[in-house]
C-alpha cells in the first residue's frame, strides 16, 4: 500500500511538473572553464544554502523527463565534488590529463540539456542557441551623511504616495530630500547613479565621519511604477550622438560637455530603481549574494526555479585596442542561475554577472551576442521520461 502511495503521488506530482523550454542531447559536449573553477565553491555554497533556506518541493521537467525538484541540490552537490577531483589531480599530473577525466565525468554522470529558442528569438531553429548580455556591479565612493563632496543621495524604498516619483523629481527636484530615505550619499554623477539603476546593484568605498574606510555593498530594493527606456534612445533621436559611437564613453562625454542638457535626457527615463544596504555582494532572486563570474539571469517566467547549473560558451571582450577597438575573444564557464531581469526575456536568453571593477565594466558594455548554453542534470534512474511506463 506504501509503495502504491508513493509513486501516486509522484505520478499527480509529474501531471503539474514545472517544464522547460529544453532538449536532452545526445552527444558529448566539451567542457572547459577559463575560470579554472575559481569561485565555483562560493556559488554551490551560496545556492545550497538557499535550497534548505526555502526547501524544493515538486518536480521540474527537463525535455521529455521529469524530476523532483532536489534534482537541483544533487547536481551541484555531484559536480562539486567532480570538480574537487579535477582541482587535486591539476596539483599532480598535466592540466590536458586531468580535463580529459572531468570531462568524460561530467559526460557520464550528467544528462545535458539545451534551450530551445522560441520561434520569435535570434536563434530560433538552432539548439544550444542562446543570446547573451552582461552585468556588474559599479563601484561608488560615498557617505552615511551629505557633504560638499558627497551630494548626491541613494535612496531606499517609500512608502506611498511617495513612491511613484519621476527620476527628474526625484534627482532635480528634491521630492524625497530629506524625508528619512537616504541611504547613502555620493560623489558620482547622476549619470553614475543612472547605470547604477540598470545594473540594479553595486559597491559603496565608504568614508566614515572619523576618516576610516569601509566597503558596503547596495542590493535592489524596488522601483517606482514608471517605465525604463534607455536614454541613448533618446540622445540618437535628437541628434546628440551618432549610430556606431553610442556607447557609454560617448554618453558620458556629451553630459559632461553638455549639462545643460542633463535634465531634458534624464526625463525621457522616468523609471528610478531603490537600494538596500548589505554586507554582502549584491543580491538575486531569493536574497542569493551573487558571485562575480559564476551568478547569471535568466527569465523567472519561464525558468521558475533558481539553482539551474549552466555551461556558457561565448565571447567576451578582452581589451581596447591602439584604433579604440573593442576586441573580443571566446570563453567558456559554469554559472548558476541566480537572478531575473526586466530585460530578460526569451526561453535562451541570459545575462552573465561579471562583478566589479574595470574589467567587468567593459564586458557587460559590450556584450550582445549569441553563444551556447547548456543545462547539466544528475542522471538518476528514479525519473519518469515520456513513454515510460512506472514500476
Amino acid at each position: 500500500m506504501k509503495y502504491f502511495v508513493t509513486w501516486l503521488l509522484f505520478g499527480i506530482a509529474l501531471c503539474f511538473a514545472e517544464d522547460t523550454p529544453t532538449v536532452r542531447l545526445n552527444r558529448s559536449v566539451t567542457f572547459a572553464d577559463d575560470l579554472m573553477f575559481t569561485n565555483v565553491d562560493k556559488v554551490v555554497e551560496r545556492q545550497l544554502a538557499s535550497f534548505r533556506r526555502l526547501g524544493l518541493k515538486g518536480t521540474i521537467k527537463f525535455g521529455q523527463t521529469t524530476y523532483p525538484k532536489t534534482i537541483l541540490r544533487d547536481s551541484l552537490v555531484l559536480f562539486k565534488e567532480i570538480v574537487d577531483r579535477a582541482r587535486t589531480c591539476l596539483k599532480r599530473r598535466p592540466e590536458t590529463s586531468c580535463m580529459v577525466e572531468f570531462n568524460s565525468e561530467l559526460n557520464q554522470k550528467f544528462d545535458i540539456y539545451a534551450p530551445v529558442p522560441a520561434s520569435t528569438e535570434p536563434g530560433s531553429g538552432q539548439v544550444a542557441t542562446t543570446k547573451f548580455t552582461s552585468y556588474y556591479s559599479p563601484d561608488l565612493h560615498g557617505s552615511r551623511t551629505p557633504t560638499p563632496r558627497y551630494s548626491r543621495a541613494i535612496y531606499r524604498t517609500p512608502p506611498a504616495p511617495h513612491d511613484n516619483y519621476k527620476r527628474n523629481d526625484i534627482d532635480y527636484k528634491g521630492a524625497l530630500a530629506g524625508k528619512g530615505f537616504e541611504v547613502f550619499w555620493v560623489e558620482e554623477s547622476f549619470f553614475d547613479l543612472y547605470l547604477l539603476h540598470v545594473q540594479g546593484g553595486g559597491r559603496i568605498n565608504l568614508e566614515n565621519p572619523d576618516g576610516t574606510k569601509d566597503v558596503k555593498y547596495l542590493s535592489y530594493d524596488g522601483k517606482n511604477r514608471q517605465p525604463f527606456k534607455m536614454i541613448y534612445h533618446y540622445m540618437l533621436e535628437k541628434g546628440y550622438l551618432s549610430r556606431g559611437a553610442a556607447g557609454i564613453p560617448q554618453q558620458r562625454r556629451f553630459l559632461e560637455e553638455n549639462p545643460d542638457k542633463e535634465e531634458e535626457i534624464f526625463a525621457t527615463c522616468p523609471s528610478y530603481v531603490y537600494f538596500k544596504e548589505s554586507s554582502e555582494e549584491p543580491v538575486g532572486l531569493n536574497n542569493i549574494p551573487l558571485t562575480e563570474g559564476r551568478s547569471l539571469a535568466i527569465d523567472s517566467r519561464i525558468y521558475k526555479t533558481m539553482g539551474l547549473l549552466n555551461f556558457v560558451k561565448a565571447v567576451k571582450a578582452s581589451h581596447i585596442d591602439e584604433n579604440g577597438r573593442v576586441v573580443k575573444v571566446p570563453f567558456s564557464r559554469f554559472f548558476v542561475a541566480q537572478d531575473t531581469g526586466g530585460a530578460i526575456r526569451g526561453n535562451a536568453r541570459c545575462d552573465l554577472y561579471f562583478g566589479y571593477g574595470p574589467q567587468a565594466e567593459l564586458t557587460a558594455y559590450n556584450m550582445n551576442n549569441q553563444g551556447e548554453q547548456y543545462f547539466l542534470v544528475k542522471k538518476t534512474a528514479r525519473v519518469r521520461r515520456k513513454g515510460h511506463k512506472s514500476p
